[in-house]
């Protein structure tokens, strides 16, 4: 693996930094890091490639570190075809790699029932030898972007209808896992992506006038020299901007409101939990938080909270670099006092935050400020930043309405929510987000609700 070296960063704290002795000219975001093209880590891959003699590289979809996924054509289909192919790094290629946890779910024939469009399989699988290693790569269908940034929503009269229909989406095919005794474990927006259509049987070039051509920054030398390691490619791709993609008339075409779920590896047998969750904190359930308990419990809860965000565009617990106690403070201002063990036991800042008691309307009351320790569960960045009051109920926190980027200039958005759908909507997440796991609604008695029948 790459070396380490100690540094002092401008904010004056050590950090470990790798090295390869490699450099990515250019910015960064959106890139894989340059340190993991060495044994064990990506695969290089360079534009025209051929892999496996079958899918040709024309584009990248997304990078990581865990893997890369890049859009392909079909070398062997007569008529052009188009396909995501993910390539794990070496190191997680192994025989417990969660991606192949997905079998199980094609073996119990998820991927061929009524709600199969809502769940991204793969189609096929295969294996190639690298200067790296030895690597699985998987073909899925092409997708496009998170439901959470569909932002064609601003064309649509009606965004809420959009929204509510891909949250049902997820609703009915998380209640398809769970009938299968399966929970996602890290059900969220980010996971939560559009089909594409229409890509099939266009040209290369085609695909890139909807898409947009691949964008590259060459690797170099830490001297800026060329380099000649084949355990890296001579240059980065970009992935596709779908933002961009948006923006034009051409490139919103091919994105559905059709929802598909994404990244099962993290899911799990309900008889066979696992001890931890790589779920992030504001998706959290606070049995898991609290007491690391790991049910089909913590998948309803993360809908809960995915369904708000979709709808609003918002994070209901939103947190500073997932700090636990700030999690647990919003948490508890918008839907109140937790059960009295986690109160008055388990969660150990609460009594630096909150008085032990209510107030006379049964809300929780905050510590003042001045009698509170200088190292507390709400962190000095929140008491800075944060001027909005926080909200005291899921329906007050519904109404401040939906909001989302704007693309074509500055600030974000706003859109208000109808009084109507305020009061559905809080009626549904009030059922769902219950301290109490056995008191939430299933995935189904969820999809029943009569917020998607407005």
């Amino acid at each position: 693996m790459s070396d380490s070296n100690s540094v002092t960063s401008d904010r004056g704290t050590l950090e470990e930094i790798r090295d390869n002795g490699l450099m990515a000219v250019g910015m960064p975001k959106g890139l894989e890091k340059i340190y993991d093209y060495e044994s064990g880590g990506h695969h290089p891959v360079h534009l025209g490639e051929l892999l496996n003699g079958r899918y040709k590289v024309i584009h990248k979809l997304g990078s990581g570190g865990y893997a890369n996924v890049w859009l392909c054509s079909d070398d062997t289909s007569i008529s052009p075809r188009y396909f995501a192919v993910k390539i794990i790094m070496a190191e997680g290629s192994i025989v417990n790699c969660p991606e192949l946890l997905v079998n199980k779910l094609v073996e119990l024939g998820i991927g061929s029932g009524p709600l199969a469009e809502h769940f991204c399989l793969p189609l096929y699988t295969f294996n190639i030898n690298g200067p790296n290693g030895h690597y699985y790569c998987f073909v899925y269908p092409v997708l496009g972007p998170r439901v959470s940034r569909l932002l064609n929503i601003e064309r649509s009269p009606n965004p809420g209808s959009v929204l509510r229909k891909l949250s049902l989406q997820v609703s009915e095919a998380l209640s398809t896992l769970h009938s299968h005794g399966i929970c996602h474990g890290d059900l969220r927006p980010a996971n939560i992506l559009t089909r594409i259509t229409g890509l099939d049987g266009l040209s290369e070039d085609q695909v890139f006038e909807a898409l947009g051509s691949p964008v590259t920054t060459k690797v170099t030398a830490l001297d800026g020299d060329p380099h000649d390691e084949i355990t890296a490619p001579q240059y980065l791709v970009y992935p596709i901007c779908w933002d961009d993609v948006e923006l034009t008339t051409l490139g919103a075409e091919f994105i559905s409101e059709q929802a598909c779920i994404i990244d099962f590896g993290e899911s799990f047998d309900v008889t066979n939990p696992p001890e931890d969750m790589g779920i992030p904190q504001v998706y959290c359930s606070p049995e898991y938080t609290l007491d690391r308990i790991v049910d089909i419990g913590c998948d309803i809860w993360s809908l809960g909270c995915t369904i708000f965000e979709i709808r609003t565009g918002r994070k209901l617990f939103d947190t500073f670099d997932n700090d636990q106690d700030e999690y647990l403070w919003k948490m508890t201002m918008i839907l109140g006092k937790l059960p009295e063990l986690w109160w008055s036991q388990t969660w150990i800042a609460r009594k630096t935050i909150f008085e032990d008691n209510t107030d006379v309307e049964g809300r929780v009351v905050e510590v003042p400020q001045q009698l509170r320790p200088p190292e507390d569960g709400k962190p000095e960045i929140e008491r800075t930043i944060v001027q909005v009051a926080e909200p005291r109920s899921i329906k007050e926190a519904i109404a401040r309405g939906l909001f989302y980027y704007n693309r074509n200039g500055p600030g974000g958005v706003h859109l208000e929510i109808p009084e109507l759908e305020v009061e559905l909507l809080a009626d549904l997440l009030a059922k769902v987000l219950k301290y109490d796991p056995n008191e939430r609604l299933t995935a189904r008695q969820i999809s029943e609700h009569a917020w998607f029948k407005m």
